[in-house]
């Protein structure tokens, strides 16, 4: 039987997970890129549908499903993403509203024993020479409240960052042909003590799940930026990027009208800093949103970065956006 330690201990928030990244999606070509659909991208493989799903009212009531011996049987059937708790007249929890008092008794960092729990279970099929001689990571881009995975039976990550990304390596876990994931998502974890928001409470692969192909060398973090003069005639975007190894590295930078502004190619080892000077920047704001397209390519890889050139000020406790006064309105949004 696996053991379910880490969700209630401080010292764990994910483990055999990779470092957070800015977001993007590698496609095969420049014109695929401009679709900004990552549907079209030969790289990307959705993991979203109809999964096996059973769930529990307890922790201490999930079977050894690892085991050599365990069958998911007939089951049941729920889209991913999808709160369990919406998945109404099955008896899958409740959806619970809270908002002064904390959702469980208060005894940080545990939770109670009768933690909600729900194991999804799928397979899928992996190519023989794209598992030889590509890096493949699996994108959980938000579960709650915290989940475990195993891939044929072997523990690959736990992660607990219910609104943001968790990408985990899977290259030791696959084999070629059919593979088998198992996700076991629990409701309450030790991260349940750090926000107590008035929120009904949504439990599950809440986002979608997805399994992303890259070359062995590839970027793995961008971070652009923008400086801007004085008055705001000129800007210099600086865009970091941060890679696995060595590479050459090619780009392009597009203007919001389709206006290439520059390109070159670099030599890459780690890391690379990418300056590129804009002359009458067309700027971005609410109003007119503006943006620069950046066009990376490493590898067969090409990576579309939008850009909006800026600058964010607060002086006197007032903001200021490309050197005017701004006030902000709007709302709080929970999955």
């Amino acid at each position: 039987m696996p053991e379910f330690n880490y969700h209630q201990s401080p010292k764990y928030l994910h483990i055999g997970c990779e470092k957070p990244r800015a977001y993007f999606v590698p496609y095969q070509s420049e014109a695929a890129a401009n679709t900004t659909n990552r549907a079209n991208s030969d790289y990307f493989y959705s993991l979203c549908g109809e999964w096996s799903f059973r769930y529990y009212d307890a922790l201490y009531k999930v079977p050894d499903f690892v085991s050599p011996e365990w069958n998911f049987g007939t089951g049941d059937r729920l889209p991913v993403p999808m709160s369990w708790q919406y998945a109404l007249g099955r008896g899958y929890d409740t959806p619970h509203y809270t908002n002064v008092n904390y959702p469980i008794p208060v005894d940080p960092p545990y939770v109670p024993v009768e933690n909600p729990c729900g194991l999804y279970e799928r397979t899928f099929e992996v190519d023989g020479d794209v598992l030889a001689n590509k890096k493949l990571y699996m994108v959980f881009e938000g579960v709650d409240s915290c989940f475990y995975l195993y891939i044929n039976g072997k523990f690959a990550a736990y992660s607990q960052v219910s609104h943001m990304t968790t990408e985990v390596a899977v290259n030791d876990y696959l084999v070629a042909g059919e593979n088998r994931v198992q996700i076991l998502v629990l409701k309450w974890c030790d991260g349940t003590y750090l926000e107590d928001q008035d929120k009904i409470r949504s439990s599950g692969l809440i986002r979608e799940v997805y399994l992303l192909t890259r070359d062995a060398v590839h970027i793995e973090d961008i971070y652009a930026r923008s400086i801007l003069n004085d008055n705001f005639s000129h800007a210099t975007v600086t865009a970091e990027l941060t890679l696995n190894g060595k590479a050459d590295i090619s780009y392009r930078l597009v203007s919001p009208a389709g206006q290439e502004i520059a390109k070159g190619s670099e030599k890459a080892d780690g890391t690379l800093a990418l300056p590129i000077e804009v002359d009458a920047p067309a700027l971005w704001s609410d109003e007119e949103p503006n943006l620069y397209a950046l066009y990376l390519q490493c590898g067969s890889e090409v990576i579309r970065q939008e850009i909006g050139l800026r600058r964010f000020e607060i002086k006197n406790k007032t903001i200021y956006v490309n050197g005017k006064k701004v006030k902000g309105q709007g709302v709080n949004r929970h999955d």
